[in-house]
């Protein structure tokens, strides 16, 4: 079951992404294609751990594997010999936002927590 939710984690996230990033052409400039790509990868990485439920970094770590192969796939379909600032802006910028999507994700839950589940010293992890 996880690994189902975490496969539905991983399509939404990218789907999201897709769809964010088709909105804004790469003749709309540097800032904006980059502003934009940061935003929808923080949400799709944000998406991919909230649905995924466990394991949440590898998650959307895959999900920036794809949007890596986004980015590569951009540039072939265009003809281009290597990528442009708008290629490299999605697979550069793309798999880190998402990861700190996911971090974001892991900070809010961890939030959400009751305090009787956390031990009484504060630290998470078994001494």
């Amino acid at each position: 079951m996880n690994f189902v939710r975490g496969l539905a984690g991983v399509a939404i996230g990218f789907v999201f992404f897709v769809v964010a990033v088709r909105m804004v052409s790469p003749s709309d400039g540097l800032m904006l294609n980059a502003t934009c790509t940061i935003a929808a990868a923080l949400a799709s990485g944000f998406l991919a751990a909230l649905i995924a439920g466990s394991h949440e970094f590898p998650w959307a770590a895959t999900v920036g594997m794809l949007m890596i192969g986004s980015g590569f796939l951009t540039m072939r379909q265009q003809g281009l010999p290597r990528p442009g600032w708008y290629e490299m802006t999605i697979a550069g910028c793309g798999p880190v936002s998402a990861l700190l999507g996911a971090a974001i994700w892991l900070l809010a839950k961890l939030k959400m927590q009751r305090p009787r589940d956390l031990p009484l010293d504060g630290n998470r992890s078994p001494q």
